[in-house]
């Protein structure tokens, strides 16, 4: 019960005497200004008088009709606990007074004469109530405590020095599996593993010897499943009443996932360093499928770049754990049906926005069935995107999250390097072609077209000597092979460019209109080829008329070197080979120790050619990505090779 006010004391003084409760009301009131005295005559009105209103003490005789005073005792007990009762009784006896403290009496006091009994009466009902009310605030205040105790997310206790659980909160419990009332009473040794309590006893008594706090980190202690976790234990010296008692209060945080996130960050750190030095896009994604396989146990994952067409997402590095879960390695079109695991992917690309599903077979976007379970879908720019999935459904955490986002980003701008060095190592060995030819343009100036000018010199000398019309044709002849060679220069020249805009070409009504370009009579074409390709038309034309005519000067019966079918007719044909198409021609063909130097500027068997034609064409396949080669065709005669070509359906 608790009283009417702050100050005031409510008491319920019960005897069959009228006069008896009066009297003592009276100089109760008197005693103490504080007290209200209210009175009835047996225990039946005593216990209705307690059930309308509060009081803050009960005072009753012991020999009354019904209940005595021991049972009236005992009723009151029944419904009130904690309230004072004091036993004021003219029948005094030890039996009495044992029989009130067993059935829980406040105090037992023996009716005397005179007026001082009153005064002590009023002590004891002041004491009485006193220490009730102090009571009922400390409990209060436990109640308070153990509610604040309780609603805190870390591990809370008090401990003694003798390693007893005085308190402990309800997450402390929760974390041993059990409950508060379990483990408040058992020791340290009887909660923790021997290591963590050994531990733990050497850090609270270290605590109690010297009076100052302690913090302590990286502290593992296994869960009831055995789990480990990692704390940090904050202990404190704690005074918990009892001036012989010392103990300390401990306030430990959680921080298994916080130190799960630096240690796989420190991993992560070590591998995408890795990314920095390397040289093309295929090492760069598998030190990052690696990284995502070792650092967050995402054994399905792979990095997916798009190709050269932007129609396919292709596997450029996976986990080698994707071989054994797929029956093939995904490869992800763009034209996928909704649905589809590929349709996802390509989503996640062209929005440029990461996806993460914890559920794969309970997403409504993938109704394909698949090995992954969980997985985060990262766009790398125009470069396409980092698949990082697991075998087990929520694999990964807020943590891995943010993990794979600086793994992406940084693989994105591994691959933006790679890219660059890719094309400075393009213009840098263009820039060495370009240097390889100029050299050749320097050879061709100043040694092949010293030649004629020396003819022409000593020709112009004759001709001025002696007027000789054989000199001044010889002038003319010099001219005109100057002539021929400075126009093959600015030929190989133009068609060392490279190709900007190619599209598709009929390769046999190409060949056909480049054959009507070349000089011959008897010599014939056969094309046996259906093929498209995609080419630039007037250097496919040009590509086509030097092979043709270099055909014709080496091959046909026509007096020069090569001469030997003369008489017969030549015939060339065009088909197709592997990779690409060939030019091929029935005449003696080019003798294998001259064949690594038939493409050269200026080499050529035949005294009166340039030497340029083939160096024409090597320049022109170059310029397309192409290659060509020479070898012995089908009836000994020359073949001419060029592969790498991209064909059209």
């Amino acid at each position: 019960m608790s009283a009417v006010s702050r100050d005031g004391i409510r008491v319920l003084h019960v005897d069959d005497d009228p006069d008896v409760s009066d009297l003592t009301a009276t100089f109760l009131e008197r005693a103490d200004k504080r007290f209200t005295v209210e009175t009835a005559v047996d225990a039946a009105e005593g216990l209705d008088r307690l059930d309308g209103r509060p009081f803050d003490c009960v005072v009753s005789d012991y020999e009354m009709p019904g209940p005595d005073g021991i049972e009236f005792l005992e009723r009151v007990r029944e419904r009130y606990p904690e309230l004072p009762f004091i036993l004021f009784t003219g029948k005094g006896s030890e039996a009495v007074a044992s029989e009130a403290i067993s059935a829980g009496v406040t105090d037992y006091l023996q009716k005397e004469t005179g007026t001082d009994q009153y005064t002590v009466l009023a002590n004891r009902i002041a004491n009485a109530v006193e220490h009730a009310r102090s009571r009922r605030r400390v409990e209060h205040s436990e109640r308070r405590l153990r509610k604040i105790v309780d609603s805190m997310p870390h591990l809370v206790y008090v401990v003694d020095e003798t390693g007893t659980y005085r308190l402990v909160n309800e997450a402390l419990a929760a974390f041993h599996g059990t409950t508060v009332e379990a483990i408040e009473g058992s020791t340290v040794d009887e909660v923790l593993d021997d290591r963590a309590a050994a531990q733990f006893r050497q850090d609270f008594r270290s605590v109690i010897a010297t009076g100052e706090p302690k913090r302590l980190s990286g502290v593992e202690v296994a869960d009831d499943e055995g789990e480990p976790h990692v704390f940090e234990p904050q202990v404190f010296p704690y005074d918990i009443g009892d001036a012989d008692e010392r103990a300390v209060l401990g306030v430990t945080r959680d921080v298994t996932e916080r130190a799960d996130r630096e240690r796989k960050l420190e991993r992560l750190q070590r591998r995408t360093s890795a990314l920095m030095h390397t040289e093309t896009a295929e090492e760069t994604a598998r030190v990052a499928t690696e990284a995502a396989d070792a650092v967050l146990e995402a054994r399905l994952s792979g990095v997916f770049l798009v190709d050269d067409a932007g129609e396919r997402l292709e596997p450029t590095a996976v986990v080698d754990a994707v071989n054994e879960a797929f029956d093939e390695v995904p490869v992800y079109p763009r034209d996928a049906p909704e649905g589809s695991r590929a349709a996802l992917v390509w989503d996640v690309f062209e929005a440029g926005e990461p996806v993460r599903i914890d559920d794969v077979p309970d997403d409504d976007r993938v109704d394909e069935p698949t090995p992954s379970r969980s997985v985060i879908l990262y766009p790398m720019g125009d470069h396409g995107v980092f698949v990082v999935s697991a075998e087990r459904t929520h694999a990964f955490s807020g943590t891995d999250e943010v993990l794979v986002e600086i793994l992406a980003t940084t693989l994105e701008a591994a691959l933006d390097r790679t890219d660059r060095r890719a094309e400075l190592r393009r213009q840098r060995d263009e820039l060495e072609r370009k240097n390889e030819r100029l050299g050749e343009f320097t050879s061709v100036v100043s040694h092949d077209l010293r030649n004629p000018l020396t003819v022409l010199n000593g020709a112009v000398d004759a001709a001025e000597a002696t007027g000789d019309p054989e000199q001044f044709e010889r002038c003319r002849n010099a001219v005109d092979r100057m002539d021929a060679m400075i126009e093959n220069l600015l030929e190989l020249s133009r068609h060392g460019e490279a190709i900007s805009e190619p599209e598709p070409v009929d390769l046999a009504r190409a060949a056909s209109r480049a054959w009507g370009t070349v000089e011959t009579d008897a010599e014939r074409l056969a094309v046996e080829t259906d093929l498209t390709v995609r080419a630039d038309p007037e250097r496919l034309a040009r590509l086509l008329e030097n092979l043709f005519g270099n055909s014709v000067e080496h091959g046909s019966g026509d007096g020069g070197e090569g001469d030997a079918r003369a008489g017969d007719d030549l015939v060339v044909r065009v088909g197709d080979c592997d990779g690409g198409f060939y030019v091929e021609d029935d005449g003696p063909g080019v003798p294998e120790d001259l064949r690594g130097d038939v493409f050269d500027s200026g080499f050529s068997t035949r005294p009166d050619n340039t030497g340029f034609g083939l160096a024409i064409v090597e320049r022109i396949a170059e310029a397309h990505g192409w290659s060509v080669d020479v070898t012995d065709g089908e009836t000994g005669g020359a073949r001419f090779e060029v592969t790498g070509v991209d064909p059209v359906e």
